[in-house]
């Protein structure tokens, strides 16, 4: 691997640990977000949440076309931190640490959150459940008679 290639990869890794590293801020204002049930907040996220996902595709495919331009494409970043030039190792390394880290971290928020969310779905629907909500009320008609599915089971009151 030369310079150029080595100089190439470490860019790319760190844009991506800036990114990620972004990333990581916000889903953990979102899971604190969540605790505190500020639905607002999460309502007007929604469209940087969209905007951390369109790009983290965009630099998934950027990387993948420079690797592939590169001809590294099947490579692991420890196999590049190896070939790479002696100079450009402790880089690599590190950014490849740091990425791996930021990584796991997104990933166990991820986890965390679902978790939370489902938990208070659950709560929300036991609730619902306890209190009756979505069951049908008792309805009665004008004669007192108990009304069931919409009808009436007395004989109607005579048309005018």
């Amino acid at each position: 691997m030369d310079n150029i290639t080595a100089n190439a990869i470490v860019k790319c890794l760190e844009i991506d640990v800036d990114f990620y590293r972004d990333l990581t801020v916000f889903l953990m204002k979102k899971h604190t977000k969540i605790l505190e049930d500020d639905l607002e907040w999460l309502t007007d996220s929604l469209n940087d949440e969209q905007a951390y996902l369109m790009k983290s595709r965009s630099l998934e495919e950027k990387r993948l076309a420079l690797f592939k331009g590169l001809g590294i494409e099947d490579k692991k970043l420890s196999e590049l931190a190896e070939e790479a030039p002696e100079e450009f190792r402790p880089k690599i390394n590190m950014l490849s640490r740091q990425l791996t880290e930021i990584i796991e971290k997104i990933t166990e928020l991820n986890t965390e959150t679902t978790e939370m969310v489902k938990r208070k779905l659950d709560n929300q629907k036991e609730f619902v459940e306890r209190a009756g909500i979505l069951e049908k009320p008792e309805i009665y008609n004008k004669n007192a008679s108990k009304v069931a599915s919409g009808q009436s089971a007395a004989q109607p009151f005579r048309h005018i």
